[in-house]
């Protein structure tokens, strides 16, 4: 499964369990009412709602985003995503197509 503009061959790590991430279809409420499905990623780790997708990291609930979960770390072409860790630190790379950005970051998310 694929996210629009995102390369296919991502492999997100969770930003909460450093594990990889699934690609599934999400369904949640945005807006006062509207309720939309896309494609995103989804912690593999029982009981985790963190998702990423081209808005970066979030935490999707019972149908709801909370709005204070966001964790976005970007360039000028879109989110980035948690490729690895090495050493201690997390090595991001950009999501969308035709970038090869890249990053890195203590586990805090503080840019080295």
């Amino acid at each position: 499964m694929s996210v629009p503009d995102m390369k296919s061959d991502i492999n997100p790590l969770c930003d909460k369990h450093m594990v990889e991430m699934e690609a599934v279809r999400v369904r949640a409420k945005v807006g006062a009412s509207e309720v939309w499905t896309w494609s995103a990623f989804r912690c593999s780790t029982r009981g985790c709602t963190r998702s990423f997708d081209s808005g970066g990291y979030t935490t999707i609930s019972d149908g709801l985003i909370d709005p204070e979960s966001g964790n976005f770390i970007g360039c000028e072409d879109g989110a980035m995503f948690i490729e690895s860790v090495e050493e201690g630190r997390l090595i991001w790379r950009c999501s969308k197509v035709g970038c090869q950005q890249s990053r890195t970051t203590d586990r805090a998310f503080r840019p080295d």
